[in-house]
């Protein structure tokens, strides 16, 4: 009997590897994915391997017709929302206000409603972030509860937050066998420009300046922030999926220790040689810290939770270590393509 898991926001950096860990379990694991957006040749190479394992269909969450139409008979045992809009850098959040609420709000409505409606549904997981937790906190790592903005200043946490708020109603209202899991900083394997992601991570940039030897800039290099492997971020979703028990409602996925901006460019220097950095104006620089914001969500983000069902993070050292085998191959198999 096949195990049959949907996502949402399949073609992008996260989600992707949800899909890939998931059918790598087994011939009889197999994904549906909807995204907005078609597959890049950088997904359909990292998907290869198990093509005739995951299915993805073109579509926006916001859209009624594609819950009622193109989802209509699917009957997944799990499901894992992941679709969100961030602001990009090609526009204002003002030019890109009611994109970001259709996605970040209507689209939780839409998959919530769809998955109470999903007969087969055994266990669903809202995806949410850290950008909903304030700049305080205490000096240990942060809880799930009580850290929450109370009046976040931006679109993209006060949709977020929503659409954890509309959830978590959902959970209680309809008895839904649902949990929220919160991301600290994501970095690793297949982080590049998609049309939903337009930034570079602290450790992308570093580790594609370094392997091109480019000089990095920094101002701020004593800035830090919760740095997790995103191969740990889909382990960690996937963890969900298994828990047997659905309490706590909220969970963060998380490294669980604030890092520097240093100290990532002193682990990636051990294994690529003759790296460049020197500390500059925030004008000038190519990454910019802010040293004095080490609490809430700049800093660790407590995982407790997720480890009680035995889920662990890999050591720092040795995914930024393969963070830079797999960029440095990657470049190796475009330069002889």
């Amino acid at each position: 009997m096949s195990m049959e898991l949907l996502v949402t926001g399949g073609t992008g950096f996260v989600m992707s590897h949800v899909m890939r860990q998931w059918v790598q379990r087994g011939a009889d694991y197999r994904v549906t994915s909807v995204d907005l957006f078609p597959a890049d040749a950088a997904l359909q190479d990292f998907l290869a391997p198990y093509a005739d394992q995951v299915q993805l269909t073109e579509g926006s969450v916001t859209e009624q017709s594609l819950w009622e139409n193109e989802l209509r008979d699917l009957a997944p045992d799990y499901f894992i929302h992941g679709a969100a809009m961030t602001p990009n850098r090609n526009g204002s959040e003002k030019s890109q206000a009611r994109t970001v609420v259709e996605v970040n709000v209507q689209g939780v409505l839409n998959a919530l409603e769809w998955a109470r409606s999903c007969k087969t549904l055994r266990r669903m997981v809202h995806v949410s972030t850290g950008s909903i937790y304030g700049d305080t906190g205490p000096d240990a790592p942060l809880p799930e509860d009580g850290f929450e903005m109370r009046s976040p200043d931006s679109l993209y946490p006060i949709t977020k937050r929503a659409g954890e708020l509309l959830a978590l109603r959902y959970r209680e209202m309809f008895d839904l066998p649902l949990v929220v899991c919160r991301l600290s900083s994501v970095y690793g394997p297949m982080d590049r420009w998609t049309p939903g992601r337009d930034f570079q991570c602290a450790p992308n940039l570093i580790v594609q300046h370094a392997l091109q030897g480019k000089p990095i800039r920094v101002s701020g290099a004593e800035g830090v922030g919760d740095w997790l492997h995103v191969a740990d971020v889909a382990s960690g979703m996937l963890a969900l999926i298994d828990a047997n028990r659905l309490e706590p409602a909220v969970f963060n996925i998380a490294y669980g220790e604030a890092v520097s901006i240093r100290e990532l460019i002193e682990i990636v220097a051990a294994t690529v040689d003759g790296i460049d950095w020197q500390e500059t104006l925030p004008e000038q620089a190519d990454l910019v810290g802010s040293p004095d914001k080490r609490h809430g969500a700049w800093g660790a983000y407590d995982n407790s939770r997720l480890r009680a069902l035995g889920w662990l993070p890999t050591p720092l050292d040795r995914a930024l270590t393969s963070y830079v085998d797999w960029v440095r191959e990657s470049m190796i198999a475009n330069e002889s393509k």
